[in-house]
């Protein structure tokens, strides 16, 4: 059966082509290459037996003399998995001849080929295009793109990198390419590769690794140093509990998928293309805006002229290139309905009169109806400046969420189309508690909010206090790694 939006991927590195490709990397020894020709054996699939895990991502060729003897040795494997229902997916890299590749794909019954670039076409299998984030083929006629190049999640270990603009701890997540991906590709799945740190990570490292992007709706290929690997295979104790927490955390978001139709909610939208010189602007404002605790939608600028504007009071939008007309027309009854409308410095002849503006903001104000435009006094503003502005003029009185003692969180807010129900996804970077759990603020409370985790026996159900200026605040337990507050109206 083809890969799927329910396919849950696992990279299984083993085979001759594997040492070849690995041979020369820094700390690889006899006893990597002895463990690589190990998974080989049918019998380690025993490891993903009663797992969600049913789609073994393996190297099949990359161009080297070893392709044809990795097919080969992978042979008695794919037969056993396929008779235990899992696919294989082999990755196509490199010089590897491409044709020869997928013919030998078919002929051992893989149920697709991962392939860099742009595929072939009439392949006769499923072809996953696999690229770098700002590179993707988000129209290629495939049910599932590959980002090769994630980032694996946590506070970074660089000095240089501990603290970021935000005031707050840095973190690394791969949130703002899922949410993009989300936008230019709706309807599709997202597999994302990347790989542990030299230094193994904890059972929460890699628990923390299933969450980030499967809270976005992406899934992470899932990957274990060699380590884990060598000590799994040995069977013991400790690997298998570490093991056991990553399934674990795969099985909780199969058990909790009805979120992944909801769509992102927030009171500000960030519209463009991410394509050449806007891919960088427009990505690390996704980015960003979680550290600033913002929630926000993103609108694909090929969409926008269709999508709705219903609940919003900003819109950025960020590409230098002005829109098409229709878009443009839509975004100024935007504005003059009411909204405020933050556009970059090349936007010509700007509509509305001038506003009175703090000097210090990297915009200039107009009024425009009953809103504001606000266009840039920059060409090259610096990214966290601006999306800051665009929070301070937008005003947290209207915040829909506020979160407190959670400095390495971020979190991520969606809603059902239909409304009633909505999710906040809440990711610890640090993996450590904090003494005290986290403190939501909600503007408009629901008639009920219970907090759901792996790391909970049961859901936990969750008072509302109100406050004397309006709204409610959430009181949460310590979470360690991720946690998921479900409300319902």
């Amino acid at each position: 059966m083809a890969p799927s939006t329910e396919s849950i991927p696992m990279r299984w590195p083993a085979g001759p082509l594997e040492i070849a490709l690995r041979k020369n990397v820094k700390g690889f020894s006899p006893e990597t290459a002895e463990l690589l020709r190990a998974w080989l054996d049918p019998a380690s699939l025993a490891l993903v037996q009663g797992t969600p895990v049913n789609c073994l991502v393996v190297s099949w060729a990359s161009g080297l003399p070893e392709d044809a003897a990795q097919q080969q040795a992978l042979k008695p494997l794919i037969d056993k998995g396929r008779q235990a229902g899992l696919d294989f997916a082999g990755i196509v890299e490199g010089k590897a001849d491409r044709q020869a590749a997928i013919a030998a794909a078919q002929s051992a019954g893989l149920a697709a080929v991962v392939m860099d670039g742009d595929p072939p076409a009439n392949a006769g299998i499923p072809v996953i295009p696999r690229c770098e984030r700002a590179h993707l083929a988000w129209t290629a006629n495939s049910p599932l793109l590959g980002i090769s190049d994630g980032k694996w999640p946590g506070i970074p270990q660089d000095i240089n990198q501990a603290g970021g603009p935000t005031n707050l701890p840095w973190v690394d997540s791969n949130g703002a390419v899922l949410q993009i991906a989300r936008a230019l590709a709706p309807g599709k799945g997202v597999w994302i590769e990347f790989d542990p740190p030299p230094q193994a990570p904890s059972a929460e490292g890699y628990m923390l690794a299933v969450a980030d992007p499967a809270s976005y709706g992406a899934r992470w290929v899932i990957s274990l140093d060699d380590a884990l690997r060598g000590d799994l295979t040995a069977k013991k104790q400790p690997a298998l509990d570490t093991w056991n927490k990553v399934a674990g955390m795969a099985a909780f978001f199969e058990q909790h998928k009805q979120a992944r139709n909801y769509e992102a909610a927030g009171l500000l939208a960030v519209i463009s293309d991410f394509a050449g010189p806007n891919w960088f602007p427009g990505e690390e404002a996704v980015n960003l805006l979680p550290r600033l605790r913002e929630p926000f939608r993103v609108i694909a600028r090929s969409r926008a002229a269709a999508a709705s504007f219903d609940g919003l009071r900003a819109i950025y939008y960020v590409d230098q290139e002005p829109p098409e007309a229709q878009l443009r027309e839509k975004l100024i009854a935007f504005a003059k309905g009411g909204g405020t409308l933050f556009v970059p410095s090349k936007w010509p002849n700007p509509e509305g009169e001038p506003a009175p503006a703090e000097p210090y903001l990297l915009f200039s104000m107009r009024a425009l109806g009953k809103g504001r435009l606000a266009v840039g006094k920059e060409d090259h503003p610096n990214t966290y400046d601006t999306v800051a502005d665009i929070q301070n003029i937008v005003s947290h009185r209207n915040d829909l969420l506020r979160l407190y003692n959670a400095a390495s969180m971020n979190f991520f807010y969606e809603a059902s189309a239909q409304g009633g129900r909505g999710v906040i996804h809440l990711l610890n970077y640090s993996r450590r508690p904090a003494s005290d759990g986290p403190l939501f603020y909600v503007k408009e409370p629901q008639k009920s909010a219970r907090l759901v985790s792996p790391e909970l026996a049961s859901p936990a159900e969750l008072q509302w206090a109100p406050q004397e200026a309006g709204g409610a605040e959430l009181a949460l337990p310590r979470i360690s790694v991720y946690g998921a507050v479900e409300l319902e109206s």
